[in-house]
């Protein structure tokens, strides 16, 4: 995924079919009524907004989709507060944390994983740990997306196993939570000395 902020009112971003394959939306689905693109895009606002400061936060957008061969753009481009642009549906952007829960195999792999991004600077607001059949679940929350660092070192030690609300429910409700907020930071001063 490529962000690029054109200026002060526009955001390119650039997915690759395996962006979108990550993401697991299509060309077609992109579409402001489906409820799951409109959290992708959300997701991907807020990332601008962290990484190159591009904010869209209670503003008006106009959002367009390019399709490409390898791909697609998605335009984004702030509107004025003026009532001069009636012919456009206009939608405003509410900021949603979501929950991503992540699966280890076993407690070695879990601290590996803590110990590795205790110090680091990744964009995840919460984190909890709950353990089940001897297996261990982490849920990050984040108010974005899930930078590609960090999936890369939740793929060494874990998997993704859901990324909303009801997977991460249906954890917390089965397992043995372990530590409920900021799990990462509360154990991981014990790993890293």
């Amino acid at each position: 995924m490529i962000l690029d902020k054109i200026d002060e009112k526009r955001l390119l971003i650039a997915l690759s079919h395996e962006d979108m394959d990550f993401l697991d939306i299509s060309f077609k689905q992109l579409d402001w009524k489906n409820n799951y693109s409109r959290e992708i895009i959300k997701n991907i606002l807020a990332r601008a907004e962290s990484e190159i400061g591009f904010s869209s936060s209670n503003k008006k957008l106009l959002i367009e989709a390019i399709p490409q061969p390898n791909g697609c753009f998605v335009l984004i481009t702030l509107l004025s507060n003026k009532k001069n642009n009636k012919s456009r549906k206009i939608y405003k952007i509410k900021n949603q944390i979501k929950p991503f829960t992540f699966f280890f195999k076993n407690s070695d792999s879990l601290l590996a994983f803590i110990e590795r991004i205790y110090n680091k600077k990744f964009n995840f607001i919460n984190s909890s740990i709950i353990e089940f059949n001897n297996s261990y679940y982490v849920i990050l929350y984040f108010n974005g997306s899930i930078s590609s660092n960090l999936l890369a070192i939740i793929s060494e030690y874990g998997q993704l196993v859901g990324r909303n609300s009801i997977v991460a429910a249906r954890v917390l409700e089965k397992g043995n939570v372990i530590i409920k907020d900021n799990a990462v930071r509360k154990f991981g001063k014990y790993l890293v000395v």
